[in-house]
């Protein structure tokens, strides 16, 4: 075996090139793959952009029968951030909070997962993030489910009660966005 002081060198230039190349920036044969893609592909890259803008449309559709929640179209992402601070504001619970409600405490069989604005920084409180990665079914489940779980009141206390660091300290302005006016 080579004395260590011979190949720990060698080694510490291999581990760089590999970190380098795996880690710290994308390795030529992707971005090669990717050239190819954003060339070759632009009918099947429309058509995925098609259909998640008409998936947002949906869910910012759905969402608009939810008292309490102010849903605009997003300028170009398969998110909705709607606007939940009508709804905290009435329960009494963070957006965050709403959210953790959301996927465990509203029903013990079943969920929907979504983020808390505040996971976004102190301007996204009174928020939350959905993401349109679904079926429509699924979708329109989702908010069905969001619909029936902020009704129950008495779920909310106790969720509330066993998680008081959800508890909205002040309420959020609920003034619609003024880009769910358009």
């Amino acid at each position: 075996m080579p004395r260590p002081t011979t190949w720990i060198p060698q080694f510490i230039d291999m581990i760089g090139k590999l970190t380098n190349t795996s880690l710290s920036c994308v390795p030529p044969f992707i971005q090669l793959a990717g050239a190819a893609a954003l060339r070759d592909a632009r009918a099947e890259r429309d058509r995925y952009m098609a259909e998640f803008r008409r998936k947002v449309a949906l869910l910012v559709q759905e969402l608009g029968r939810v008292e309490g929640v102010v849903a605009a179209m997003p300028g170009g992402s398969f998110y909705v951030f709607p606007s939940v601070a009508q709804l905290c504001n009435r329960l009494g619970i963070t957006s965050h909070g709403l959210a953790m409600y959301l996927l465990e405490g509203a029903d013990p069989r079943r969920g929907v997962a979504c983020l808390g604005g505040e996971c976004f920084g102190d301007a996204g409180a009174g928020f939350l993030r959905l993401s349109c990665a679904e079926t429509d079914e699924r979708l329109r489940e989702a908010v069905d489910f969001i619909a029936e779980a902020v009704t129950r009141t008495d779920r909310v206390a106790a969720y509330l009660a066993s998680r008081p660091e959800h508890q909205l300290a002040a309420e959020y302005p609920a003034e619609e966005p003024a880009a769910a006016r358009r």
